[in-house]
């Protein structure tokens, strides 16, 4: 269930929390193409916290596979953990598809 406050809800769909080593790839803004492998820390209905090395920054799109199956995804960033605090090195992703049929999650419509 979502969270909420007051009456309105903060989050459109609950969160599960995973460990799933995945591929990821784009280009970074100097035209420089990327790959590294990442890990998803949470998944949601819409969309996907990361781990990453790779600078991303808001609205970059990049391509995320789970590196034990052959579907992909192509996701946009848009948040980023700023450097010095605890969220730096995580990234917040949103899909136009469910994400969660490229890691194999089902949440309840």
């Amino acid at each position: 269930m979502a969270k909420t406050t007051g009456l309105l809800p903060l989050r459109r769909s609950s969160r599960v929390n995973v460990g799933c080593p995945v591929t990821i790839s784009g280009t970074l803004p100097n035209d420089v193409p990327f790959t590294e492998d990442a890990q998803v820390v949470t998944v949601s209905k819409y969309g996907a916290k990361l781990k990453t090395q790779i600078p991303l920054q808001v609205e970059m799109k990049l391509r995320i596979q789970p590196r034990q199956g052959k579907n992909s995804g192509v996701f946009k960033v848009v948040w980023v953990g700023r450097k010095g605090t605890p969220r730096a090195g995580e990234v917040g992703v949103e899909c136009a598809k469910e994400t969660t049929a490229i890691l194999g999650i089902n949440f309840p419509t």
